[in-house]
C-alpha cells in the first residue's frame, strides 16, 4: 500500500481521516490476509459472503498501513489492546503522545480517524430506507432529539435520522463506552445550521466535553467525527487523504479549509 509519506508530528494540531472505497482498492486480499494479526485473519474467515470478507480485510490493511506510518514500523501483525466495551488502541498505555485511532465502516465505505492527545471516535451510515425508523426513535433519541426530528418535513427525515445516528455513534465511540451507554441520554440535536456541537456528560467518571463534527465525506452517506474536549475550531483542524483524485478535486470546491491527499492503494 503506497501512502503519502505523514509525519506524525502533523497530528500535534491536526485530525487525521482517511476515507477509501473498499470496493475500488486494488489490493490482494489474498496476501494482505496473511499479514494481519490471527485474531483479524479468523474473523475474516467467518464473514459468509467474500465481499464483506474482502471489504474487511481491506479496511484493517489500511488502518494499520497509516498506524505503521505515523509510528515508523511495521504494524500490520501486531495486536490492539481493547478496553471493555471493544474500542481498539495501541498496547502501550496510553499517554499524551501517544496516537487515539478509531475505524468505522458502511456497506464499501471506510473511515479511519486519528488524533494525538484527545480520545476520537468516527462513524459512517450508508443512507437507507429503515422500516423500523420509528421504533429506534423512540428508544434511543432524547426526547429533544424526538421533538426537532418530528418537526421535519418527512422527505429530509431519513437523512436526518442517519445523521444523527452518526452523530450519536462517533460520541459513544470516543468515549469508549460504544452502544453499552443509553443513546436517549445524551443529546445531539445541535444547530442544524452548523456541522458543529460541544456536548456535555453529565457523569462523573465520563469527560463531562466532547466536539461532534458532520463530515459529508461520501454521497448517500452520513458521517460524523467526535473528539474529547471543546473544539471551536474543529473544522479547520481536520485534514482529509482519500485514493481517488476526482474526489478530493470535489470535496476541496465545497470545503475550502479541508485539505486532501491522495493516496494509491
Amino acid at each position: 500500500m503506497n501512502l503519502p509519506q505523514i509525519d506524525n508530528r502533523d497530528l500535534h494540531n491536526e485530525i487525521h481521516v482517511w476515507a477509501v472505497d473498499l470496493d475500488q482498492s486494488n489490493l490482494s486480499c489474498v496476501e494482505a490476509i496473511q499479514e494481519l494479526p490471527e485474531a483479524e485473519a479468523k474473523k475474516a474467515g467467518r464473514f459468509h459472503f467474500k465481499i464483506h470478507q474482502d471489504r474487511y480485510v481491506k479496511g484493517r490493511f489500511m488502518l494499520r498501513s497509516v498506524l505503521g506510518m505515523y509510528l515508523n514500523s511495521d504494524f500490520y501483525d501486531q495486536e490492539f489492546h481493547t478496553n471493555l466495551y471493544g474500542k481498539p488502541a495501541l498496547q502501550k498505555p496510553p499517554d499524551d503522545h501517544s496516537i487515539r485511532f478509531n475505524i468505522s465502516n458502511s456497506e464499501n465505505i471506510c473511515v479511519c480517524a486519528f488524533s494525538q492527545y484527545s480520545e476520537i471516535g468516527i462513524d459512517i451510515e450508508k443512507i437507507h430506507d429503515l422500516p423500523d425508523m420509528d421504533r429506534i426513535i423512540a428508544r434511543s433519541f432524547s426526547e429533544e432529539e424526538k421533538r426537532r426530528f418530528c418537526s421535519l418535513p418527512l422527505p429530509g427525515r431519513t437523512q436526518t435520522f442517519f445523521k444523527y445516528w452518526a452523530r450519536k455513534e462517533a460520541l459513544l465511540k470516543a468515549m469508549g463506552m460504544g452502544m453499552s451507554y443509553s443513546l436517549n441520554k445524551i443529546d445531539i440535536a445541535g444547530n442544524e445550521n452548523s456541522p458543529q456541537l460541544v456536548i456535555k456528560i453529565e457523569e462523573s467518571d465520563i469527560s463531562n466535553q466532547w466536539t461532534i463534527l458532520d463530515m459529508d465525506i461520501f454521497t448517500g452517506f452520513a458521517s460524523a467525527l467526535a473528539l474529547q474536549g471543546e473544539h471551536r475550531d474543529l473544522a479547520g483542524r481536520v485534514r482529509f487523504f482519500h485514493p481517488a483524485d476526482e474526489y478530493v478535486i470535489s470535496f476541496k470546491e465545497k470545503n475550502n479549509n479541508i485539505f486532501l491527499c491522495g493516496a494509491e492503494i
